[in-house]
């Protein structure tokens, strides 16, 4: 059920329509690490071309003469890093998905799929860790926090919202560090069916609208994924997510449909994307700067389809009338022959005909073939003709009932024949 837009093409759009000539999401000098393995659209850059920079710990610390690869589909391609630590790829075919990756001190970097742009070229970190930790060191009480590949997507189902966790719990030190205690997601209200993805830690667990990670947790980042559906009943829906620990960035991709649109005082800056492929999905993506732990990240969704309630009410409604029309009906004594009897007639008709034209004006309207204003005017227009009939029907029933009492009674009886001896 995870949503299958990469998220590197998210971030490529997002960057693409908005960083240009802005302020960056972090701060002046932010760890590397918090960058590694993002791609960063460079339109000075020739056409088809990725730049792989390899560090250790800090920006001063290249690693020159090192492996790095790049995997489009099932080609691979190698290129080695100079002297400023930087691997170069030329004439790819713009549009096709690719992954740099590099092995450093034992870890593997990879960074996120993307797209290679029709203009410019690509330019991404793979930064690994100063010191590595000697294998099998001890933890050391720490803290960790979502770092900034963290995000989260939201999908449209029927009347009901997927919501996709995908977050990186980051150590930022050099040595497995473990929390006070374990990681805990509370799930926002009204979660439902939580499910741990198959990319997040082995180490995660849920149980009801709760999701825990525990330690230790190595340097670098451990993946914390889930899903869980949101049901809706009307035309928007508010989320509130508390946070266990700092949100380094808000990364938002919501898939849109129609006139939906994305609300939140957290968020800075947004776009909409319509990716290339089969289902032409388009997703309202949205950043913003860093969350503390404690500080709910907040947003809400307008303008989500959904089935109104009111036509089945006024279903339940119009089956009550005609219910008590059958038993009124059933109460009326048969009408007697004459001016009378065809002036009930007429009255019937008319009731069997504004009750079609009921039934079809709340078919127009469930179809969305008749505006809210027409459909009201209207609707009130039958409703206080079918008062009027009723009425009518009363009043000319009291009477023929009298008369066809007093026709009975007032009838001649026919004396029985026979002999009288």
């Amino acid at each position: 059920m995870r949503c299958n837009v990469p998220r590197a093409a998210l971030v490529a759009t997002l960057l693409v329509a908005l960083a240009a000539g802005s302020a960056p999401f972090a701060a002046a000098q932010p760890d590397p690490r918090q960058m590694s393995g993002i791609p960063l659209p460079v339109p000075q850059l020739p056409v088809g071309t990725v730049t792989v920079r390899v560090i250790r710990g800090s920006m001063t610390n290249n690693v020159p003469d090192h492996p790095v690869e790049l995997r489009i589909a099932d080609d691979v391609a190698m290129a080695a890093t100079g002297p400023e630590g930087r691997a170069e790829f030329a004439g790819l075919t713009p549009g096709v998905v690719a992954v740099a990756a590099t092995e450093l001190d034992g870890v593997r970097l990879e960074s996120e799929p993307f797209p290679v742009p029709d203009s410019g070229g690509i330019r991404l970190i793979l930064a690994g860790a100063a010191d590595p930790a000697p294998a099998g060191a001890p933890a050391e009480p720490g803290t960790v926090t979502f770092g900034g590949n963290s995000e989260i997507r939201v999908q449209l189902d029927e009347e009901t919202l997927s919501i996709f966790y995908l977050l990186d719990v980051r150590n930022a030190r050099d040595v497995p560090v473990m929390t006070a205690t374990p990681l805990t997601v509370a799930l926002p209200q009204g979660a439902q069916g939580t499910t741990v993805l198959r990319t997040s830690s082995p180490r995660t667990t849920a149980e009801g609208s709760h999701v825990a990670l525990a330690g230790p947790f190595p340097p670098g980042t451990t993946p914390l994924e889930v899903a869980y559906v949101l049901p809706y009943s009307g035309s928007s829906v508010a989320v509130t997510q508390p946070l266990p620990a700092d949100l380094e960035s808000v990364f938002l991709a919501v898939q849109k449909w129609g006139a939906m649109d994305l609300a939140s005082d957290q968020i800075s800056r947004r776009a909409d994307m319509s990716p290339d492929g089969p289902d032409g999905d388009t997703y309202i993506l949205a950043a913003g700067p860093r969350v503390a732990a404690g500080v709910p990240l907040s947003f809400e969704i307008s303008g989500l389809p959904y089935h109104s309630a009111v036509p089945g009410q006024v279903t339940l409604a119009l089956a009550f009338v005609i219910l008590a029309a059958g038993v009124w009906a059933a109460a009326t004594p048969p009408p007697a022959e004459g001016a009378g009897a065809e002036r009930l007639r007429r009255l019937e008709s008319r009731r069997e005909k504004r009750f079609a034209d009921l039934v079809k004006l709340e078919q127009q309207h469930r179809n969305g073939r008749i505006g809210a204003t027409r459909y009201t005017n209207r609707r009130r227009e039958l409703m206080a003709d079918l008062e009027r009939i009723y009425g009518e029907l009363d009043d000319e029933a009291a009477p023929m009932a009298f008369r066809v009492a007093a026709a009975r009674h007032a009838a001649p009886v026919t004396p029985h024949s026979g002999n009288s001896g």
